[in-house]
């Protein structure tokens, strides 16, 4: 009997693949989700590892000349003769200007690009072969005329040590390629040593690495060090690897897609649940006769769990193969070395699937096995499960509710820390689905009774019959809604974490580094920033304001006789309100003023003095003046002012002839910092002294660094998305299906195909509206309380436009999903429908 079962259970897969359809489809979007972070997880830790590594896993040793005397041919070749070296690599570094790529110096790394002890995977091109050719890391690439092939001119600085057999020369080579590099690297240029040694014009090297065999690499490295002398560094590759390991933001990575993981096992966990439920309801004859003829209910039970696991079964491997396609595409698009794949991870997402599939079948296995063999004689082909809110279900509901609530209380108190506030704000959340999940089908009704009003009047009968549909099968739907409602959640949390963090830094470093681009000129000796230089900067469109430092070193004294060497700076900054906007002003307010002075937060101190005291300036040659201490500013937000600031007329008085040492210019395009770069350059003169820092460079970073994690998170939360509305999918089939004979009725009392079109539609809609509108609100909230885990980094930002586009994009994809569902249920004939089954 047991083996006529299994075939009649391989039978009922045959004959209704639908049911496969219906159970597999949730199955296998997990699985691939499951699948597809473990993929990226793998490839991370491979990358981070990469990224943040300066040593390659084929070196045991690095040798280093940290002070001015190289590693010469000699001693490397004693190196090799060292007992337990097997190989040893030289190194020679320096740094390169390249033309057209701005004033900013480039390291130029000579080392191996190929085998073991090779740190960078070609991108794009080839590797240099000739004595001309180079290749660039990715972040130099990036800038216009980098292109491979592309001739580039370098002007080679001198490397480190004084031994010196030629000048450093300028040499035309060709970008061969592009390649992956660690990125303590940054924008670099690569070759190999030989070319690196001659147009750096040094004899020597700067490192050695060496591969060992046979010894342990301490051993080795004591080896080394005892040869050399305290002159050169010896350290093994184990030691430099900790010290750039990247443990905690795998781990950190690695927790988050865990949790994403889950959430979406246990949305396509309980869809499927849901689904199986139903289809046990409509397979209640056919199990009865089963009955009837003698199956025992373990083998009824059985019966239905072996379907259960041909469902997950097959969606797991489809769902997991389609993971590891879309993995290798997406690496291939995106330019970067192939995802590390890990068969047997991939083995243990199939059984997660079949697993999923066990225990969401086993409630509904163990109802077949109490289907009474009576049942058969039912000429009913459905039959519906009480909706009803029992007492141990609304008992779940508020024990759930009240740790939500409790939950939310304690992270939000002032006395938590980041920790405590992520994670009272997750468990609260879980609290609270737990909640939806208890009194859905009795919020769910609640809520179509109060819409019933506004829907008759807008949609009229459909809009009443689809309210109906809803509150029917009210434990069905408000399953569905409840596992939308999360992804929505999930996505408007997200949007407000990261719009309140944008805002917040960007706040922060615009306090910090109010500037687009400093320029600096040599501390000492003739500047390059004459003023025909800095009327030429300021003159430029793409320049707002332009405020050049004059600058001198002398000291301060205070009117309790204190003292205390200073940098004194000579600027205006009404240009730039920002420059002053962390300083706390004297009782008058205002901005600096003829006569005062800005005093940093540690001067003022160890002078004892307040604003409004004055304090006495002096410098070399015996040139005085005192100034009233107007502001204060605090040194690690306001480090553009220094120790003393004046404007410029009272710095004549101690320095008249102190020529321009930096200029403070903001653009015209606070977005666009970038846009100051090539201007600056055809600007200012060739000179070597000239050091330029693009500090809106780096905001800019950092808000693309934002965005492409809006881009991931949004990506990781939206396969729960999509695993909601595939649940969406699902029910509205099942609940088109049920309604079948009712359908039919309907048709043949005149209703057309279109007004059941349009009840199905609305029915999608008004659950999509339920869900956005209960999501967006929890999403606000957790998004909200999310950010006390990041103290000082954010400033609580509700993005309403987003937040809007999200509700109407889960409308129009819950509209979407229902495409199917309203396109079968008007297609059925009357005629069709009435038949008994």
């Amino acid at each position: 009997m047991a083996s006529g079962l299994t075939k009649a259970a391989v039978r009922q897969i045959a004959a209704r693949p639908s049911r496969l359809l219906l159970t597999g489809c949730t199955l296998m979007v997990t699985a691939f989700f499951l699948a597809g972070s473990i993929i990226l997880t793998d490839t991370m830790k491979r990358q981070l590892a990469d990224d943040l590594s300066t040593v390659a896993t084929g070196t045991a040793v690095v040798v280093g000349a940290d002070g001015n005397q190289p590693l010469d041919d000699k001693r490397v070749e004693e190196l090799g003769k060292t007992p337990g070296v097997a190989g040893v690599q030289p190194v020679a570094t320096g740094s390169v200007l390249v033309h057209s790529a701005g004033r900013d110096p480039y390291p130029l790394v000579g080392t191996a690009l190929t085998g073991p002890q090779s740190l960078v995977r070609p991108v794009r091109g080839t590797l240099p072969d000739g004595p001309g050719e180079v290749v660039l890391t990715r972040a130099l690439a990036d800038l216009p005329g980098m292109g491979v092939g592309s001739p580039i001119t370098l002007v080679a600085q001198a490397g480190d040590g004084p031994a010196r057999s030629a000048p450093a020369r300028t040499v035309t080579v060709t970008v061969s390629g592009v390649v992956q590099a660690p990125s303590a690297m940054g924008a670099a240029v690569l070759t190999t040593p030989a070319n690196a040694r001659s147009w750096l014009g040094t004899d020597g090297w700067q490192q050695a690495l060496l591969r060992v065999t046979d010894r342990p690499a301490a051993e080795v490295a004591t080896a080394v060090q005892g040869e050399l002398g305290t002159d050169f560094s010896v350290s093994t590759a184990s030691q430099l690897r900790a010290e750039g390991n990247g443990s905690k933001q795998v781990t950190t990575v690695s927790t988050l897609l865990t949790i994403f993981v889950l959430v979406a096992l246990l949305a396509g966990t309980l869809i499927v649940s849901t689904t199986y439920r139903v289809l046990l309801v409509r397979d209640q004859t056919r199990l009865a006769l089963l009955r009837c003829v003698g199956a025992r209910p373990g083998q009824v039970t059985r019966s239905m769990l072996l379907q259960a696991a041909g469902s997950g079964l097959i969606a797991g491997a489809v769902g997991t193969a389609t993971a590891v396609c879309c993995s290798f595409a997406i690496t291939g698009i995106a330019g970067v070395p192939g995802p590390e794949i890990s068969p047997p991870a991939l083995s243990g997402c199939v059984l997660v699937s079949v697993l999923a599939a066990l225990a969401a079948a086993m409630p509904a296995a163990r109802a077949a096995a109490r289907v009474a063999p009576v049942a058969a004689l039912s000429v009913a082909s459905t039959r519906h499960v009480a909706d009803r809110t029992g007492r141990t279900r609304a008992l779940i509901g508020a024990f759930c509710l009240g740790c939500a609530l409790l939950l939310i209380g304690l992270a939000s108190l002032g006395g938590a820390d980041g920790a405590t506030a992520a994670l009272g704000s997750l468990a609260s959340a879980i609290a609270l689905f737990g909640c939806l999940l208890a009194l859905g089908p009795t919020l769910l009704r609640r809520a179509t009774r109060a819409l019933h009003r506004p829907v008759r009047a807008a949609a009229g009968l459909d809009g009443v019959l689809a309210l109906r549909n809803l509150s029917r099968a009210a434990r069905r739907t408000a399953a569905c809604a409840t596992v939308l409602t999360l992804g929505i959640t999930m996505v408007a949390a997200v949007l407000v974490a990261l719009a309140s963090v944008e805002k917040g830094t960007d706040q922060r470093l615009r306090e910090r580094d109010p500037l687009d681009v400093v320029l600096d000129a040599a501390p000492t000796g003739a500047s390059a920033l004459t003023p025909a230089v800095v009327d030429a900067v300021a003159a430029l469109p793409e320049t707002r304001a332009a405020v050049p430092v004059t600058r001198v070193d002398g000291v301060a004294l205070g009117g309790n006789g204190r003292h205390q060497e200073i940098d004194v700076r000579g600027l205006d900054p009404g240009p730039i309100p920002a420059l002053l906007a962390d300083s706390r002003p004297d009782s008058h307010g205002g901005g600096l003023r003829h006569g005062q002075a800005a005093v940093s937060t540690s001067l003022a101190e160890a002078l004892g003095v307040r604003p409004g005291d004055r304090i006495s300036l002096q410098i070399s040659g015996d040139r005085k003046s005192s100034a009233e201490v107007g502001l204060i500013h605090p040194d690690n937000t306001s480090p553009l002012l220094g120790d003393v600031a004046v404007l410029p007329e009272d710095f004549a008085e101690l320095a008249p002839h102190a020529p321009v040492r930096s200029l403070y210019i903001t653009g015209v395009h606070p977005d666009n910092p970038s846009s100051l770069r090539t201007p600056l350059d055809k600007a200012l003169p060739p000179n070597a002294s000239l050091h330029i820092t693009h500090q809106g460079e780096e905001r800019a970073a950092l808000r693309q660094t934002i965005d492409q994690l809006r881009i991931t998170a949004l990506g990781l939360v939206g396969i729960t998305m999509l695993v909601s509305l595939v649940g969406v999918t699902i029910t509205l089939t099942l609940s088109s299906t049920e309604r079948e004979r009712e359908n039919g009725v309907l048709r043949a009392v005149g209703m057309r195909g279109s007004r059941l079109r349009s009840v199905l539609a609305w029915e999608a809609g008004l659950l999509g509206l339920y869900a956005a509108v209960l999501g967006v609100t929890l999403g606000s909230l957790y998004g909200a309380m999310m950010l006390d885990a990041l103290p000082g980094l954010s400033s609580l930002t509700i993005p309403y436009g987003q937040l809007a586009v999200t509700s109407v994009s889960a409308l129009a994809l819950v509209l979407g999903a229902s495409v199917i569902p309203v396109l079968r249920s008007a297609a059925v004939s009357p005629m069709m429908a009435l038949r008994a089954e």
